[in-house]
């Protein structure tokens, strides 16, 4: 038994690249198998139905509120560049930060958060370590404002936990709790800690000073909050904010463990799940695809649309900044 195990263990280990090619697309799969076997029994005429007669105003501010998010998530690679120190300028920081928080969300990080990042950073003239820090930094920021965030809506108790649910509001709190502390421990680390740096997955990382910590839970949890608002608006106000706030959290963190890129169908799961015992369920799912299609939807086109753009955009200034230099091109004698 102990040889079979250990055979077992080897092969998995030398089939695990190839199996961690083909497990996303499994993934998608199932999650498209299950979208199509759910959804033929929903009355997609009364959800459309319910989509249309969301206000323009709601639309158009639930627009504006988008751009919020998405500046306030930029801010991090801001911060990013000034803990780096690398010199690049804060319009075109911001400008690949958005870009890649858009592909993140509807792609998954490795495209997103990580890949778009370094192809930008990289074609930009930043070093590949300098710019995994960047990228790294940036998600941790977005995961310590989450847990600021999602421990104050967990104990609090806003968050009601549906019917069938295993976790209850006793065990929300727990966990509301341990992201408070959590969030907390790591600021009191950056003002207090006298061992400041470590290395974690072949990077050196180094606490930031206590002003940048207390920057990146602001500015990240203030992401996260503009994101619920969103929600909110396009529910019309028909469920509290904290409420609002709390399925999206929540979702947030399925879409992790599952590992579904933009947590797709998980979201309008939780929505529906928390929601549709006291709204109707055309409303509530109407509303959540509203919300995906402005969130995510809409900025991801943006975004596949400004990535070659922008590429474009480098590579006529590295051309027109080599034509500028005496002598570059000529044939040598």
């Amino acid at each position: 038994m102990r040889v079979f195990r250990t055979n077992f263990m080897r092969s998995l280990r030398h089939r695990w690249p190839r199996i961690k090619k083909v497990l996303p697309w499994l993934i998608l799969a199932l999650v498209a198998g299950l979208l199509f076997y759910f959804g033929r029994s929903v009355d997609w005429p009364q959800v459309w139905q319910a989509m249309r007669r969301i206000p323009r105003d709601a639309l158009l501010l639930a627009g504006g509120l988008t751009v919020l998010g998405y500046l306030s998530y930029g801010v991090l690679d801001l911060l990013g560049r000034r803990y780096t120190g690398h010199k690049l300028p804060m319009p075109t920081v911001l400008g690949v930060a958005v870009v890649s928080y858009a592909l993140n969300l509807s792609l998954g990080v490795l495209v997103g958060g990580l890949g778009a990042r370094l192809r930008l950073y990289a074609r930009l003239g930043c070093r590949k370590a300098v710019a995994t820090r960047v990228a790294l930094f940036a998600a941790a920021s977005n995961w310590i404002g989450y847990a600021w965030v999602a421990g104050t809506v967990f104990v609090s108790g806003a968050m009601p936990v549906p019917e069938g649910w295993d976790v209850g509001s006793g065990v929300l709190r727990l966990m509301g709790a341990a992201m408070l502390a959590a969030g907390a421990g790591y600021v009191w680390a950056c003002a207090r800690a006298r061992r400041r740096s470590v290395t974690w997955i072949g990077q050196h990382v180094t606490l930031p000073q206590a002003r940048m910590a207390v920057l990146q839970c602001l500015f990240a949890g203030l992401s996260w909050m503009l994101m619920g608002a969103v929600a909110y608006v396009l529910l019309q106000g028909k469920a509290p904010y904290p409420v609002v706030l709390g399925i999206l959290l929540s979702a947030s963190f399925a879409a992790v463990l599952t590992r579904v890129p933009g947590g797709l169908g998980t979201t309008e799961a939780i929505f529906i799940a928390v929601l549709s015992p006291k709204l109707p369920y055309s409303e509530v799912l109407g509303a959540a695809l509203a919300y995906r299609a402005c969130y995510a939807l809409a900025p991801m086109c943006l975004a596949l649309a400004a990535f070659p753009l922008m590429e474009a955009r480098i590579a006529w200034r590295k051309r027109h900044a080599n034509a500028s230099v005496p002598g570059h091109g000529k044939p040598s004698l």
